[in-house]
């Protein structure tokens, strides 16, 4: 269900737009997943899709809680952390990981700044900003100001938010933020943020609640069809 008419005022409303990356604006979160597969692959352990968008996309509970839940034993957490990283990175630079249709128009038009509902805005993600830059450059979309994980606390921490709404000059009452978990949405609401939950194929029939609600990044572009034309 769409809450885009309220959101439309809200918008018009706000000083700044925050985005997350993965799940909203890149479709990465299904590689993330295969690149832990085949780190784990030596103690011959696989993470189900649908554990896999609750407990570690939607939660963050990652391989700790990965660990936990299944009772793993012998798991060298550094030594999969570290095969992980080099195999997403890997996905990464070959340009494998897409970022969701009408993304890049959205970005380009965000980028403008030729309309009246143009906004300030921002990437704001736990993932680094290199990888966030690489990704977009392979899918030749505009690179706006973005916020990475990078020496931040990661999300349910209101810090990359905070950080990135600073970057804007705006305060966190007056910016939307758009995630796609329910670690982001956390993140948002514990920094006094207004949350937009983006619904995609992963996350739709999980139990997060948020202020608003769209129905896929692309609902943006009608909400900014509305404002532009009233």
């Amino acid at each position: 269900m769409d809450k885009t008419d309220n959101l439309a005022e809200a918008w018009n409303k706000c000083r700044a737009v925050l985005f997350d990356f993965d799940g909203v604006l890149a479709d990465s979160e299904p590689f993330f997943r295969r690149s832990w597969n085949v780190a784990l692959e030596p103690w011959n352990h696989s993470i189900p899709p649908d554990d896999y968008w609750l407990y570690w996309s939607s939660l963050g509970e990652g391989l700790e809680g990965e660990i936990r839940r299944h009772e793993l034993k012998n798991v060298d957490v550094d030594q999969a952390a570290s095969s992980q990283r080099k195999i997403y990175e890997g996905y990464c630079r070959r340009g494998d990981i897409p970022l969701f249709p009408q993304v890049p128009e959205l970005l380009a038009r965000l980028s403008s700044g030729k309309e009246t509902s143009m906004r300030p805005f921002c990437i704001a993600s736990n993932t680094p900003s290199w990888i966030v830059r690489k990704i977009l450059l392979h899918s030749h979309a505009n690179i706006p100001a973005l916020v990475g994980g990078e020496g931040l606390r990661k999300k349910p921490a209101p810090d990359i938010f905070l950080l990135a709404a600073s970057k804007l000059g705006a305060l966190p009452s007056d910016t939307l933020v758009f995630e796609d978990s329910w670690k982001g949405i956390r993140a948002a609401e514990e920094g006094g943020f207004q949350s937009v939950l983006v619904l995609n194929d992963l996350n739709r029939g999980l139990d997060i609640t948020s202020g608003y609600v769209i129905n896929g990044i692309g609902s943006i572009l009608e909400i900014l069809d509305t404002i532009d034309m009233n």
